[in-house]
């Protein structure tokens, strides 16, 4: 019988947690057996070069070595602390601007179409205008993996702010918010806030998913950096080491905002 069958009955027992916490990783569980199964069948199928797919028990062996030598967590810090830099300044930046161009519709009509012309351009683009205005250091990557981050934080907050049910405003001013700085912080704020939320689970994955071409830039350390020099020596198992620790680690904080946004009511 599935766990998720089972957990109702142990409501109010200490094993609950345990339960639901199984429940939700079988699936990623099954994913990764299917995954290393179709893996090896494309291995045997293929007889494919060790240099251009490795079996999965050799990846899983480079992967367990950096695991033990330090290594990956070198690699994964240094990727893990440019992300969270671009994504913190971007989220500075776009929730108030967000927040206003979804409350004032002039200012929104002003900013816009700025905003629309630079939405489609890819990160991959700014990279050459990075270098040129920032050099090869970590403030050029930052700015990269910002680009890709800035866009979903505030779409998702002018649609979060722009959703708000107007009942919730009429009663919000019935109840005492008689000017806009009491209703934007008593009633906007928490009801668009499990958009913006949203918003920034979506940008963190896009932050992971521009981490590759922002370390391209010259980067010394990184996943990004580890895969790329992966690459150029022809260790793809060092590329499917990169690419799964991004995976993993792109999971466990998507799991993190999860948790957050559920046990949160934001005051709505």
């Amino acid at each position: 019988m599935p766990l998720r069958l089972l957990s109702p009955l142990f409501q109010g027992c200490p094993v609950k947690t345990s339960v639901k916490t199984a429940a939700s990783v079988l699936p990623y569980l099954w994913a990764a057996i299917f995954i290393v199964f179709v893996w090896q069948m494309v291995v045997v199928f293929t007889q494919a070069h060790v240099a251009l797919l490795p079996p999965p028990l050799l990846a899983a062996k480079t992967f367990a070595e950096l695991v033990v030598n330090g290594q990956l967590f070198v690699h994964a810090g240094a990727s893990l602390g440019r992300v969270v830099s671009a994504w913190l300044l971007s989220a500075a930046i776009a929730i108030p601007l967000g927040l206003a161009m979804g409350r004032w519709r002039r200012f929104e009509h002003l900013v816009d179409p700025v905003i629309e012309l630079f939405r489609p351009i890819s990160p991959l683009a700014w990279i050459p205008l990075a270098i040129l205005w920032f050099g090869i250091g970590e403030t050029g990557k930052i700015f990269i993996i910002f680009i890709a981050t800035f866009f979903p934080i505030l779409l998702n907050t002018v649609s979060g702010v722009k959703g708000v049910d107007p009942v919730l405003i009429r009663a919000g001013q019935v109840l005492g918010c008689d000017n806009d700085r009491a209703l934007f912080r008593k009633v906007i704020l928490p009801a668009a806030m499990p958009t913006i939320v949203v918003g920034l689970r979506i940008s963190f994955g896009t932050g992971w998913a521009a981490i590759i071409a922002a370390e391209l830039v010259a980067a010394q350390v990184g996943l990004g950096y580890l895969i790329a020099d992966g690459m150029e020596v022809l260790r793809s198992d060092l590329v499917l080491v990169g690419m799964a620790a991004i995976g993993i680690l792109g999971v466990l904080i998507d799991a993190v905002f999860r948790t957050v946004n559920d046990r949160f009511s934001w005051g709505a």
